[in-house]
Order: C-alpha cells, then structure tokens, then sequence
C-alpha cells in the first residue's frame, strides 16, 4: 500500500485552477471514432480482459440466489442485475469477445420479474427509492445492449420498465425529499440500505439515489425517441438541480451518475443551460467530495471511505465536459482520475475496491475494503471502455488524441499503431500502417505540467501547431512513416485541492500521477527539495526519502 501519498513540505507551490481556454471547435464537432475503429492494446487492454474475467467469475455467472441473480429479498432489485448486463455489454464492444453468460443472463430475468416487466414489489402508488435506482442500472444496460445488437426482445424489455416503472413515477419526483433536516445522517455503510418513508418515498441511506433512476430515463427516452419521457425527466432534473448537495449529505456517487445523465440530456435538447449546471457541480465535487488521490468521499461531508462507482462516474463526467465545452481542465481532472484513481482501485483480480479517503485526517492511504463486488468491479467495466473509447476524438478530419494508450487505429481510411510512454514520459509514437486520406491530421494534448512539446516525422522535426493545449500537425502521412510526439515533463510540487483537507501538506506529481512513499511514518521532504524523475525505476529519491506513483 502506498503510504503517505502526501508529503508535508514547505516548498512553493504549484496550483492548477479548473478554468482554461477552450477549443475553437464546437464540442458538437468532438465526437468519438468509436470502439469498433479502435483495438485497444497495452495496460488498458490488460485491465480490460482482467475484468472481464471477473465479470465472468462464478460470482457474476447467472446462477439462481447467488451471483448477478441476487436472493429475492436482496434490497436493491435490479441493481446487480443492471450493472452485471452493462458491464458485459461494455465489455464485449471494447474487446473482440463475446461475453459467454450474458445471453444465459438474460433468458433468465423474465422469471425473476413481477408480471409487470420489473424487479422486486409493485410499490405503487409509493415509490422506492433503491427500486429506481437499481432500475437506472437495469435501462443503462439494456440501453447499451440494444443499441450495440438491435435485439427487439431486449427493446421490449426496456420499453416495460418505461411504461410500467417510469411512467407511473409523474409527479412524484417533485416531492422527493431534499430538506437536509429530514433526511437521515451518519447511516449507511459500503451497501446502502432503506433507512425510512417520508410521504410516498422509501428512503435510502445512498442519499439522493433516485437521481442514478434519472441517468437510467434518460438514457431509455434517447435510445427509444420517446419524447413522452420528457416531462418526468425535467421534473427529476429540477428537483435534482434544487438539491443542497453539502447539506443534504448526497452520495457522490448518485451525483456524479446524476451529471453524466445531465451532460447525455443537454445533447438531446439542446439545452446548454445543464452544461453549466452540471460544470458547477462538477467543480464542487472536486472542490468538497475528492480525495486528494482524487478518488471520492462516499458521501458529502462524510469521508468514511472511497466508491470507485463514483470516481468512475467522475472519470467520465470530466470527460464529458471538456468534449462539451473545451476546457481542458476539465480533461485534466479526468486524467488524474484515471491513474491515481482507478489505476489504483483495480485489483489483481480484476475487480475494483475500496480505499480510505486519504487526506481527510491524515495523509495515508490504505485498503479499505479488498473488493466490492456488489457495484464497482461492475462498474469498473463501463470505466475501463470508455477509457478506451475517449482516447480517440474525431474533430473533421482531425484525429485527436485526449488521452495516451497503446492502440491500434482506423481512421479516415488509414490504420494507425499508437504507442505510449505516458504518464511516466512524454513521448506518443504513431506508426501509421495504412495511408490515411489526404488532409487527416492529428492533434495531441498538452496537459498543464507538460514543457516544451515537438513533433518528428521519420526522425525529422516537422512543423506543429500548438492552440488551446494541443498540439496538431498536418503533415502529410503514408505508410511506413513514424511520426513522434514528444514533451517534457518534470515532477512538480502541488497544492491540496479538498478545502477539507488537513492543513500543512502538499503533494508531488509527476505528470498526472501522484507520488508517494511506503511507509508506516509520515517522512517530511526538506525545504526547497530537488525533484528529479528517474525513468528507468519511475521514482524519485530525496534524501532517504523515496517517491513513487
């Protein structure tokens, strides 16, 4: 375990704000290439395949009262269930494998289901709060089988959740208790659990779940173009968007699962005033509810542990606000997210589990909990595609590289072998193995810590353009060419970003990673301390002090 990722220290520091410059494009015209012109390769492809061997471990596997078919008296109907189908439908769209339970999975839910299409009690005309919320899960994964295989048995499945679940929810979203004073505090541990009724709504100690239900609507109303759904979902947007997210105690998770249903419901109305909102939120997030690891509190306020269903949520959110406004802060945070958060949280069995929120009262960081198998490995698989997804962004005949991974890539008519050294180096190779058409051209980020930044053609430097931290070349490329873009980056100090942080630390990065030490003790680093990275152990000594990611 690494220990501590901070190191107190009395060096200048180095702050990054969330504000930058934003691309001259229109975030309509950043649009990924897609997963089936990407073959992911490297430590994402390792990562990947290790989930999904998880995902495909007799703890997944469709068999009755155990596994993704939870017991009938299980809390959170349809909630594994959901995430189980999305993983697996996540999971084969990134890599050439068929997921060999899904199909099993699936011919068993209809016998699992009330006679009305759904999971668990008709609680009608109440409403159960952890019900919806395992019912987001249910649509966002059938949502994401469907449009990958047109399958109309799994069209009507979505469409008896809408009719029957959804529906009959109208008006009453409106009510959901938000009033800080009556929701309950200081419960809930690693699974939440009903912690009373107020009115018509059965209460969850995940506080503000109804709002993963709002994710799972929204997704259906997109996937089926149904319009109807429109009213119900901006009543949830309203109510969610009048939420107190600190006072109330909101699980971040919710809220963040909450935002990329915001950002996917701007693209289908237009409404860019949610963009905004959801930017807002999202600062807010870092600002009182991130670790300092970047990881989450589970609950605002109440730093008791990480969820990387959150974090991945986070992954995603800043992903999807920098593809909608430019600002690659934003995609900044996202790389941050990834590495020390998700990089970290996977664990050797491919699973994701559960830290202590480093920063909160001391600077340490240690294994909360091996695994939680019940929802993040699960949502590790929707975090780990997407991950290979953004790598890749369309801008016309630009390719645009946001994110560093091994890959093989089509596009525009050419195929292009991408190799990385990032985030230890600076250093990117395309070997393009297929000549792409005339006028393609590509366009790297540059990231705020990163130094000077070139561009070589076949060992020759070409000229590049850098704008609004990327860097583009439109050299023309034919096959057999090797193309190397190349910045330095040095390991800096850095401020704490939680404004709950202990006081007196900071931190040191390299590149996105945060560094840290192992140990039992906190190891002080002496004033105005040196920094020099070593690339061939990828660690940093100081004195007798030795710094790694």
């Amino acid at each position: 375990m690494n220990k501590p990722v901070m190191n107190k220290l009395t060096a200048t520091l180095f702050c990054c704000g969330m504000m930058t410059s934003a691309l001259t494009v229109l975030a309509s015209e950043r649009t990924t290439i897609g997963l089936d012109n990407i073959q992911i390769e490297g430590d994402l492809q390792k990562r990947i395949l290790r989930n999904f061997d998880r995902l495909e471990s007799p703890r997944f596997q469709p068999v009755e009262n155990t596994g993704c078919l939870r017991e009938a008296k299980y809390s959170w109907p349809g909630d594994m269930e959901g995430r189980t189908i999305l993983s697996l439908a996540m999971l084969q769209q990134a890599v050439d494998r068929e997921a060999k339970y899904l199909q099993q999975t699936m011919d068993l839910l209809p016998g699992r289901m009330n006679d009305l299409g759904y999971f668990g009690k008709n609680y009608f005309p109440k409403c159960d709060e952890q019900q919806l919320s395992g019912h987001g899960w249910y649509l966002r994964g059938l949502c994401e089988l469907y449009v990958d295989r047109k399958d109309p048995k799994v069209k009507k499945m979505i469409e008896d959740v809408v009719d029957n679940l959804v529906v009959p929810t109208q008006g009453k979203h409106k009510v959901y208790p938000i009033d800080p004073a009556t929701r309950a505090k200081g419960k809930g541990s690693y699974s939440g659990e009903v912690a009373g009724e107020q009115g018509i709504w059965r209460l969850s100690t995940d506080v503000g779940c109804d709002f993963i239900f709002m994710d799972g609507v929204i997704h259906a109303a997109d996937v089926l173009d149904r319009k109807d759904l429109y009213p119900i979902i901006d009543e949830m947007v309203a109510r969610f968007l009048e939420v107190d997210l600190v006072a109330i105690e909101a699980q971040t998770h919710a809220t963040l699962t909450a935002l990329r249903g915001l950002l996917r419901y701007a693209e289908m109305t237009g409404n860019s005033e949610l963009i905004a909102e959801t930017a807002t939120r999202f600062e807010l997030y870092v600002r009182e509810g991130s670790t300092e690891n970047h990881m989450n509190y589970n609950w605002f306020g109440r730093p008791t542990h990480t969820e990387p269903c959150a974090f991945i949520d986070g992954f995603m959110a800043g992903y999807q606000l920098w593809q909608a406004t430019g600002k690659t802060s934003y995609l900044e945070e996202a790389h941050k997210i990834y590495f020390n958060g998700m990089g970290h949280a996977q664990r050797k069995n491919g699973g994701f589990g559960l830290e202590n929120c480093s920063g909160h009262k001391h600077a340490f960081l240690k294994i909360q909990s091996p695994e939680a198998w019940w929802c993040c490995s699960m949502r590790g698989s929707e975090g780990l595609a997407k991950a290979a997804e953004y790598s890749f962004v369309q801008s016309g005949n630009t390719l645009m590289l946001p994110f560093f991974n091994d890959a093989t890539v089509t596009f525009n008519g050419g195929v292009l072998k991408i190799s990385t050294a990032y985030p230890y180096e600076g250093a990117v190779t395309v070997k393009i193995e297929k000549t792409p058409k005339a006028g393609t051209a590509l366009a790297f980020f540059k990231p705020s810590w990163a130094g000077k930044a070139a561009v070589a053609l076949n060992g020759k430097t070409v000229k590049s353009a850098e704008k609004d931290n990327f860097v583009s070349v439109d050299a023309a490329l034919k096959a057999g060419d090797t193309l190397v873009y190349s910045f330095t980056q040095a390991p800096y100090f850095a401020d704490t970003h939680n404004i709950h942080t202990i006081k007196g630390y900071q931190k040191v990065y390299q590149g996105p990673l945060v560094l840290g030490a192992m140990g039992k003790k906190e190891m002080t680093l002496p004033k105005n301390s040196k920094l020099k990275w070593n690339a061939q152990t990828k660690e940093i000594q100081v004195g007798n002090v030795k710094l790694a990611p």
